[in-house]
């Protein structure tokens, strides 16, 4: 019976230091180097909610903290085995939620070290991030209001654990509640305005003193693991960057959202050819597009466009915030500056965070024009990031008009025949384009133009599903008939198709591809071709898994010193 156990036990020991060789490949390639471990929880096996975290021995670096939509993820709590204290450095690709959303939360836990980002993307933040704190989820909150509120239809409130002087509700006066944000519009509530500026103001005030911006091309140092931090500039939306990593033994690209090249305002995607160990791609598109070149889908759109609303069409086109409303407003803009439509052509903007944004695009023009100007001008930085288009671009046409509201009870939004109205959201599930699908899409002068991707279970995406529009739709319980025309265009997509990654990142020769970012069934196909075409292996990561990096020590890169020069 000894014999036994002892036999049993060398067995459980050898199985022990089989699975622990097997982890992260030869352990002793790397038996002086600090171990390297990769796990995400946010953009594996989803689109969104794209979290990357990279621990170097005990410490954590992150690239991205974005917000998970639907039922993709949840956004509260944050992950306990990412300890906030233990993070050394943040690192982030992009303005859109799914890649920022989280910052906030991160933040409100304690986090007080270097968040690294460009310039464009940094003022992009500024905006859509305190536009947002009204839905951030930072889990169950203590709220009052005045009794003397009761009872309204919308209802002022405030956090508890807020004063605002004079302005504050006397304590013999709260009511007091606990709920989440994202639960208090549904609940009949909403942040009163001095809570929303003083939350917007604190949250400036962390961002100024921790934000790092990072200009495009130039290496910046980080700390004694992370040598050093590259920014390359992708065409997604303006500040969008690929982020290059040089650790003492391993070299990392993250691609973020590769841009797929279709925004004339944006330099073109890098052919990269300098080499990464480890590169982490995103998989959102599946498939190669039929059209390669997409500025001709954006000449038809502005001709469409033209002809809908000379026909006297009401033109409704659904539009996320951040970007496409101003890509499709520029293109408008063009339209009109070379007369296919009339100077004084009524464009309702139908969300105050895309005329903010517009505002800001204003200025990006503004600075742009300035810069290229003055030829003497020591370093050109706006410049950097537009193409000479944005010189151009006209964000608010005579015909402007920045709101969306009518009078008459049947057309609240008042956007008329003849007009053309861009409307949050992108999909319409939310916000004015769903208002505009309730009120407009039973009547045949109507045009719904979708400009985005309309994800199959969305009211956009079941109304171009099929070859034709379904005869109805129902929206929140309530049908409509389908006598709308509706139409779709790819003029303004966003990530590049798989035809292009390869051409941008093949050069990179990577020892390992991590793909991120996608729907979960569409990983292994993908992952099979780029496994032919890039003769590498690839990965389709699992939440929360961790992935040992690990070279071979024929493989292993030069050392990298503090300067970033290798020694």
């Amino acid at each position: 019976m000894q014999k036994r156990g002892l036999g049993l036990c060398a067995l459980w020991l050898a199985a022990f230091w089989l699975t622990l060789l097997s982890f992260g490949g030869t352990l002793g390639a790397e038996s002086n180097a600090p171990s390297l471990v990769y796990r995400g929880y946010g953009g594996q096996g989803t689109v969104s909610g794209s979290l990357h975290v990279l621990e170097v021995d005990d410490d954590f670096y992150l690239v991205d903290v974005g917000s998970f939509f639907g039922r993709d993820g949840a956004n509260y709590p944050w992950p306990e085995e990412v300890a906030v204290t233990a993070i050394r450095a943040v690192f982030i690709t992009h303005a859109h939620a799914d890649h920022l959303g989280r910052l906030p939360l991160l933040l409100h836990e304690g986090y007080r070290g270097p968040i690294y980002m460009t310039r464009i993307t940094y003022e992009l933040a500024l905006l859509t991030l305190t536009d947002n704190l009204g839905l951030v989820d930072f889990g169950p909150e203590r709220f009052y209001y005045s009794r003397h509120q009761a009872g309204r239809r919308r209802i002022p409130v405030y956090l508890e654990s807020y004063d605002f002087g004079d302005r504050t509700v006397r304590p013999d006066n709260r009511i007091h509640f606990t709920a989440r944000r994202g639960e208090l519009s549904a609940q009949g509530y909403y942040l009163a305005r001095p809570q929303r500026e003083k939350l917007a103001a604190e949250l400036e005030q962390r961002l100024a003193q921790q934000v790092v911006i990072v200009e495009p091309g130039r290496p910046v140092p980080v700390d004694s693991s992370v040598r050093q931090a590259e920014f390359l500039l992708t065409p997604h939306i303006p500040g969008s960057a690929m982020i290059r990593l040089t650790l003492d033994h391993h070299r990392l690209l993250f691609a973020g959202d590769t841009g797929a090249g279709s925004s004339p305002l944006l330099p073109p995607n890098p052919r990269l050819q300098t080499a990464v160990d480890f590169l982490f791609l995103e998989g959102t598109m599946r498939y190669d597009r039929n059209d390669a070149d997409l500025l001709p889908l954006r000449r038809q759109f502005r001709r469409e466009v033209a002809q809908l609303a000379r026909d006297g069409k009401r033109v409704v086109i659904p539009a996320v915030v951040l970007d496409r409303s101003q890509q499709v407003m520029f293109e408008l803009g063009r339209a009109i500056d070379r007369g296919k439509l009339p100077a004084d052509q009524v464009i309702r903007v139908c969300s105050p965070a895309a005329n903010r944004l517009l505002r800001l695009y204003d200025d990006f023009a503004r600075h742009y024009r300035l810069e290229t100007s003055n030829l003497e001008a020591d370093e050109h930085i706006y410049a950097r990031y537009f193409t000479p288009a944005m010189a151009e671009a006209n964000f608010f046409p005579a015909g402007y008009i920045g709101e969306c509201r009518g009078e008459a009870p049947d057309n609240p939004l008042g956007l008329k025949h003849g007009e053309i109205g861009i409307m949050a959201s992108g999909m319409a599930d939310y916000s004015a384009a769903r208002q505009a699908l309730l009120d407009y899409l039973e009547d045949p002068e109507t045009v719904f133009y979708f400009v985005g991707y309309q994800a199959p279970g969305s009211l956009g995406g079941r109304l171009i599903a099929g070859k034709t529009p379904p005869t109805s739709l129902t929206i929140g319980g309530q049908q409509r008939r389908v006598r709308a025309t509706i139409r779709q265009t790819g003029a303004f997509a966003g990530h590049a198709d798989p035809a292009t990654m390869l051409n941008i990142f093949t050069g990179t020769d990577p020892h390992k591809i991590f793909l991120v970012h996608l729907a979960g069934e569409n990983g292994q196909n993908l992952a099979q071709r780029y496994r032919r075409e890039v003769q590498t292996e690839v990965v389709v990561p699992e939440p929360n898994r961790l992935y040992r990096l690990v070279l071979p020590a024929d493989q292993q890169p030069p050392l990298v010193g503090p300067t970033g020069k290798e020694e």
